[in-house]
């Protein structure tokens, strides 16, 4: 039983901006005494998030994963339920929200302030991150999801500074300094260490978006279950929205893949099967170990996980990329060697 409200943090921010990585990062410095719940929204109907962030219920550590687009629209409930279940399954001390990089703020914003919910939780700031290379990007900037996440938010953090040029830097700061409202916190992160003290910063009373009637509840979308994969076959799901189609697979948890030729591929830039990668995310169980490979267009990371189950991949791209799905599809059966 919910015995008194429990404080809560919408994380917003582009694709690939270092959402997760944040959150990451403060999971590892939490309070072991002290449990948190995650509620994680990815735009595919294939969950990587909650495989990167780590095992659930480790270290008082709590994630559920709502895949299949935005995590008001997606749901096939309203996600006041959602929010109310996981509370009350668990009883967190904290809850964390991370929605899709695509995901629209003024409608999880709404959704928050529902007199149902706002009797479950305490909502704090609402807290953007924003990759300080691509601020003066016009197709970004132009993109009206990005200027309500822009807009919305109560504190802007810069990431992946470590990548970032001095003038980078400069032209985030003079630019999110000219924002109306003004932000109570702008800062930046490396490697997503932020302080928690920014989580029990109160919100302002009520931003209001520049483009509501982007957001629409009008579509809501049953996901589909997901299914089991006999060895060496796999199963797909295509999802679209926004501009961006997202198609991702799992694979059987027996099926172990040629580290070396799946990573050649994936990394693979213009060409190929894939052209126009936005975001790409998987978790692969290879022939040597298991692997988080995450990509943000041409920028590729690989590195060990603890996840031992099935292997699983999200690509993301705008609609109208060429991508040939099976053509990736075949390319990625043939990696599995479980000799």
């Amino acid at each position: 039983m919910i015995s008194q409200k429990i404080p809560a943090t919408l994380f917003t921010g582009f694709f690939g901006v270092g959402k997760t990585t944040a959150i990451r990062s403060l999971l590892s410095r939490k309070s072991k005494k002290e449990k948190w719940a995650i509620l994680v929204n990815e735009f595919g109907e294939v969950a990587v998030d909650q495989t990167a962030l780590g095992e659930a219920n480790k270290d008082n550590i709590i994630i559920r994963e709502i895949p299949g687009g935005c995590m008001c629209c997606a749901m096939n409930i309203p996600m006041k339920v959602a929010i109310a279940e996981i509370l009350k399954q668990v009883n967190p001390d904290r809850l964390l929200i991370e929605p899709t990089g695509i995901g629209h703020p003024s409608g999880i914003l709404d959704e928050l302030q529902n007199k149902e919910v706002r009797n479950m939780i305490d909502i704090g700031a609402v807290i953007c991150f924003v990759d300080p290379r691509f601020v003066g990007d016009p197709r970004i900037q132009q993109a009206e999801v990005f200027q309500d996440q822009i807009h919305l938010a109560d504190i802007l953090i810069a990431t992946k500074t470590d990548l970032a040029s001095q003038d980078d830097l400069e032209r985030y700061y003079a630019w999110a300094g000219e924002l109306f409202p003004l932000k109570y916190f702008i800062g930046e992160t490396l490697m997503g260490d932020i302080d928690q003290k920014l989580l029990d910063i109160k919100p302002h009373e009520r931003r209001l978006p520049l483009f509501p009637k982007v957001h629409s509840h009008e579509n809501r979308k049953t996901l589909s279950p997901v299914d089991v994969p006999e060895p060496g076959a796999t199963v797909r799901y295509i999802n679209r929205g926004a501009g961006y189609q997202g198609c991702g697979w799992i694979f059987s948890e027996v099926d172990k893949f040629n580290k070396t030729a799946l990573i050649d591929y994936l990394m693979a830039s213009g060409s190929g099967d894939l052209y126009n990668i936005e975001r790409l995310k998987g978790i692969f169980r290879t022939d040597r170990d298991s692997i988080l490979i995450d990509r943000v267009k041409d920028e590729v990371s690989v590195s060990p996980i603890a996840y031992r189950r099935d292997s699983r991949l999200e690509v993301i791209v705008p609609d109208d990329s060429p991508e040939d799905w099976l053509a990736v599809e075949v390319a990625l059966l043939g990696f599995i060697n479980n000799n």
